[in-house]
């Protein structure tokens, strides 16, 4: 009566005193409702200091150990819980809510933990993976009590606390469980929303799956959530699928590609400095097309990827096939089934009014002309043919590239837009059968794509650029179809792999035009020293050193060994279906070494294609050169010979250090050929071939007369007594003019006023090479070598002196103490060849101390004289000496004159 009349501290009292009684007669279910009033009578008076929570802690386990009344317990649990939260007890609420909970009552557990979890959630400050972690306790045990709803909604709430946190197990069973609840419930759009968002990557954590069961699972729910979603969609609809990641930056897009559907190892690597080099190569067979002016010049690129600069357009031809790596992979740890993958394009037909301009590089960050996307429609197949891939098995968590292929069939602006393909779902059935239970697997399928959006460079120009993130144009797959163009295919399998130093060898390469047009303005350009030979339509083997050349022959000075070389086409064009086979001359250099030598073909279209000015392709191949020998010139003085003529005597050191290469024998000398503008080399006495031995030298005397006339001169002995090498062969000089000995002769030639320097020696030789499978083969080379001695000869080589003059005189000094004596100096030329001399009488440089019993003399008057002297023919000169100039005439320690010959 004091409760229900408010007397809550008489009732307190009542109650306290009352509970002790039932204590004592061990009345437990009056026991533990006298200790619930008693508590509630302390909580609802406001006299009353002491805290309830004793009697109610008291009172709930005496209902659950000593009366066996849950029920009890649980309505006391409920109140003691709403007095705790009413005074702010959160966490000893919590406690209690969970403490309820059993194994038995899946509905109350769940209604227990989820009050749990908003006590949680209401603390200060909140805890709030303690409130999610019970939401997902209490939705489970809802899902087991057959409540759905409910469950759905409790893991909902703890979808968005533990979403973007980086906890990838608990992401994953969250969203897996929001999916099948969404789909139990038949709401599809939230279902395809939970399975898209768990089969998602996340660029920052991968995704670690915990139960490769769970996951299979997952996949098969998720196709059939697909399947009935794609029910209320249009027939064509196609689902964007999270599955299998795009790396969309790593997109590689090759114009000369070829029809092929698969999976390949790896993308080609892009090096820059190698596309320096070619871009040389092309700027270089271009300037030769403008007939040695730089005209406009914008390197063609057949390469697209994330490391190259995409702003331009790629250009490609009706009916040529553009090929496509993309790069995939599973995030998930369970196999990934894809079939019938393919790209998907879209199309727009080209504007006639604006024509294809790409001469103006657009600056990062422009926005270029993309007026004609808001036209583009999905392609038909009379617009792209495009390549399928059957069917393709991803691993757990594996990557692979996979290549498609795409060929225009019109003109037009052509995007790949997206990747085509279907999500394969395999799910085990037990099928009856006469000998029992048998299984058999039930495939279902689902069109999905992914959308290719690869983006630029990051830009970094302004401050808003900076400040945010902002990426530049990407126009790789974004191509302009033109009309049908020339395309070369090159081959190269007769490129030597293997060299030695000096070799020679002849590679033909195969120039197949697979175009629909005919091409012109063929160019060749290599990286390193190569030679242009003949040109036929048909194959042919070459000779690599053509034999019965002339002893001596004159050249044209200045003849420079071209960079880039224009192809001589039979008829000026390369036909559609037709093959040149182009003859190339390799050298293997003057050192050991190993390099990629890029080998690239220039050409143009026969007819003017908008936006096309010429076309190229290239190939790389790696060349070893080892050792073999090295060459050393050595010269002497010019001498005159008993004729009248000078000459010039020298050696020519070979070293054979190929002792390291079992496979080179039988190395001889064969040859020398000089080049010089004033020289002519003389045949030797001896016929006999001069064999270097592995680890030896060999020092080869050569001899070499001057030339009657000033000109380029390319002369020849044998030194085997066979026919000689054709130097005029334009190979052997291309291949001189391209190497370093050449260089430092015209560098001589340069820095000295005599033209005598401008020399350079040729060294052939042969030998015996080993190959596989017991086989041999000859090798051909020839070495070059500059000849670094001064090659001007002595004056009194060439000249004859002689001095005329009275030898007694009678003069009386103490009058006139200088006495002028009248001298005269004969200069005389012993050759055929006319000099121009200056004499210089010396008076003071390069003379010796004069003697003691002799004074100092001096020269008068002119002292210089430059004479023009002929072949055979002696000139004076008359000078005039002071003071005993006669006796020291004679003295032969002196230097009189200083002669210069021109």
């Amino acid at each position: 009566i004091s409760f229900l009349l408010q007397h809550y501290t008489m009732a307190y009292s009542s109650y306290h005193q009352v509970k002790r009684d039932f204590q004592n007669d061990q009345a437990y279910n009056h026991y533990a409702a006298a200790l619930e009033m008693t508590s509630l009578s302390l909580f609802m008076g406001s006299g009353v200091r002491r805290e309830p929570h004793p009697y109610y802690d008291e009172c709930i386990n005496v209902y659950l150990n000593l009366c066996k009344a849950p029920l009890y317990a649980m309505r006391a649990t409920l109140v003691h819980c709403e007095c705790l939260i009413s005074r702010g007890y959160y966490l000893s609420a919590a406690s209690w809510f969970i403490k309820m909970t059993n194994d038995e009552a899946d509905l109350n557990s769940g209604l227990l933990l989820e009050q749990g979890a908003h006590c949680y959630v209401r603390m200060d400050p909140p805890s709030l993976r303690k409130y999610a972690f019970h939401l997902v306790l209490a939705g489970h045990r809802y899902s087991k009590a057959g409540q759905r709803k409910h469950a759905l909604r409790c893991y909902k709430n703890a979808w968005d606390i533990f979403k973007g946190k980086g906890w990838s197990l608990a992401e994953n069973h969250i969203g897996f469980t929001i999916g099948r609840l969404s789909y139990n419930v038949r709401d599809i759009d939230g279902a395809y929303d939970a399975y898209q968002s768990l089969l998602t990557h996340d660029d920052k954590s991968v995704h670690v799956m915990h139960s490769q069961i769970l996951f299979q699972k997952g996949i098969q729910d998720f196709v059939s959530v697909v399947q009935i979603y794609l029910q209320s969609q249009p027939p064509s609809t196609t689902v964007e699928l999270p599955i299998p990641i795009v790396d969309n930056n790593r997109i590689y897009l090759s114009l000369f590609g070829e029809k092929f559907s698969g999976v390949v190892k790896e993308t080609p690597d892009f090096d820059k400095a190698k596309r320096r080099g070619e871009v040389e190569l092309e700027e270089r067979s271009h300037t030769l097309m403008g007939g040695g002016r730089i005209p406009f010049f914008k390197p063609s690129q057949t390469v697209f990827s994330g490391d190259t600069l995409n702003t331009f357009r790629p250009i490609c031809a009706i009916n040529e096939t553009v090929t496509v790596l993309i790069p995939l992979k599973n995030p998930l740890q369970v196999p990934l089934t894809l079939s019938n993958i393919s790209l998907h394009c879209l199309h727009a037909p080209r504007d006639p009014n604006h024509p294809i301009k790409q001469i103006k590089t657009p600056s990062r960050g422009s926005s270029p002309d993309m007026s004609y996307k808001n036209k583009q429609k999905t392609a038909s197949k009379d617009q792209v043919e495009t390549s399928e891939l059957a069917r393709l098995v991803l691993g757990p968590e594996e990557d692979v590239i996979i290549s498609l292929s795409v060929t225009p069939l019109v003109e037009g602006n052509l995007t790949i837009a997206s990747l085509i393909y279907h999500l394969v779902s395999t799910k085990a059935v037990d099928k009856q059968g006469t000998e029992g239970s048998k299984e058999s697997v039930m495939e279902n399928m689902i069109p999905g794509k992914i959308n290719l959006c690869p983006r630029g460079p990051r830009l970094n120009n302004t401050k808003d650029q900076r400040v945010g993130q902002v990426y530049g144009v990407d126009n790789r797959l974004n191509l302009l179809v033109t009309s049908p163009l020339p395309r070369l295919k090159l081959e190269t399998t007769t490129l030597p792999n293997h060299l030695f130093c000096g070799e020679v060898k002849c590679a033909v390469i195969e120039a197949t035009n697979t175009g629909a047009t005919p091409l012109t303005n063929l160019c060749l350009a290599t990286s390193h020293p190569c030679s242009l030979g003949e040109v036929r339509l048909s194959p042919f083997q070459p000779v690599v050193h053509p034999r019965g050349g002339q002893y001596c022959h004159v050249i044209d000075a200045s003849h420079q060994a071209p960079q880039a070389a224009l192809v001589d086409l039979p008829d000026g064009q390369l036909h559609p279906g037709q093959t040149a086979y182009i003859a190339v001359w390799v050298y293997g250099g003057e050192q050991a070494e190993t390099y990629d030598m890029v080998t690239l073909l220039y050409f143009t279209p026969s007819s003017d294609i908008p936006g096309v000015t010429h076309r190229a392709v290239s190939t790389e191949t790696k060349v070893n050169v080892s050792v073999s020998v090295t060459v050393e010139s050595r010269v002497c003085n010019v001498t005159p010979t008993s004729h009248n003529k000078l000459q010039l005597l020298g050696s020519v050191v070979v070293n054979n250090v190929g002792y390291y290469s079992l496979s080179l024998q039988d190395l001889h000398v064969t040859q020398l050929s000089l080049v010089s503008d004033r020289w002519i080399l003389h045949s030797l006495e001896s016929n006999i071939p001069l064999v270097v031995y592995p680890g030896a030298s060999i020092n080869i005397p050569f001899r070499a007369e001057l030339a009657q006339k000033e000109s380029a001169y390319f002369s020849s002995v044998s030194l085997g007594g066979g026919p000689l090498v054709d130097t005029s062969a334009d190979h052997v000089l291309d291949l001189y003019k391209r190497s370093q000995a050449c260089c430092e002769a015209n560098k001589n030639s340069t820095d000295s006023p005599s033209p005598h320097y401008n020399m350079g020696m040729l060294v052939f030789w042969e030998g015996s090479v080993s190959e596989e499978g017991n086989k041999s083969r000859i090798l051909h080379a020839q070495h070059h070598t500059s000849l670094q001695a001064s090659l001007v000869p002595q004056p009194e080589q060439l000249l004859s002196l002689g001095l005329s003059y009275q030898e007694s005189w009678s003069a009386d000094f103490k009058t006139a103490p200088l006495l002028p004596v009248p001298v005269t100096l004969h200069i005389t030329n012993c050759f055929n060849t006319s000099l121009t001399v200056m004499v210089t009488a010396n008076t003071t440089a390069g003379r010796p101390a004069p003697p003691k019993d002799t004074l100092p003399f001096i020269w008068s008057g002119m002292v210089r004289h430059k004479l023009d002297i002929p072949d055979h023919v002696t000139k004076s000169v008359n000078l005039t000496a002071f003071r005993r100039a006669l006796i020291l005439l004679r003295s032969s320690g002196w230097t009189l004159f200083d002669l210069t010959i021109y």
